[in-house]
């Protein structure tokens, strides 16, 4: 059954949708299906996508003080840490290419144990609670891209490993920063 398209979201209606209630009181069922039925053209996420060799980018399309829209691009073989969102929801959808969505389990003194694993394709949408661990990566041999809901926008994340109990909290940036830094 297809989305009828007065249930679909515009990026002006998808602001405005999230907007009417606080980032903390968002659940993580309302954002992924406002997520899911978010409509962006092939145009605004081609004119966010840009590739580097030796990372992931992160893309920033919008930002609020409720959320913020990203759009990340990834080449063959290029994959997150293992991290979670600093108690930030997060909803990642496939716009092309194939996604590889982990989950992880983190105990006190214990390396990351991965819990499940799921790929995705494109319209595929995959979800983070604001408690979850997790690591997306881009296994396949062509070119990836996702788009990212964050509530509230992410700033800080710890970055966990799965060979050691060791953990690090990372200020993230986009980058579009990093390029004019």
């Amino acid at each position: 059954m297809s989305q009828s398209s007065k249930d679909r979201l515009g990026l002006d209606d998808f602001i405005l949708e999230l907007a009417k209630a606080p980032a903390e009181s968002i659940t993580l069922e309302r954002l992924a299906d406002c997520g899911q039925r978010l409509t962006l053209s092939d145009e605004l996420v081609s004119s966010h996508s840009r590739f580097r060799d030796d990372t992931y980018t992160r893309n920033l399309v919008c930002r609020t003080t409720r959320f913020e829209l990203l759009v990340l691009c990834w080449q063959p073989g290029q994959r997150s840490t293992i991290h979670d969102h600093g108690g930030a929801l997060n909803v990642t959808r496939v716009h092309s290419g194939t996604l590889t969505s982990r989950l992880f389990s983190v105990q006190p003194a214990q390396p990351a144990v991965l819990v499940s694993e799921e790929t995705l394709e494109r319209g595929g949408l995959t979800c983070v609670d604001r408690d979850q661990i997790h690591q997306l990566a881009n296994e396949s041999d062509r070119d990836l891209v996702t788009v990212h809901v964050y509530a509230p926008p992410l700033r800080d994340i710890t970055v966990y490993s799965a060979e050691s109990a060791e953990s690090e909290q990372v200020r993230l940036r986009y980058t579009l920063a990093d390029d004019f830094a």
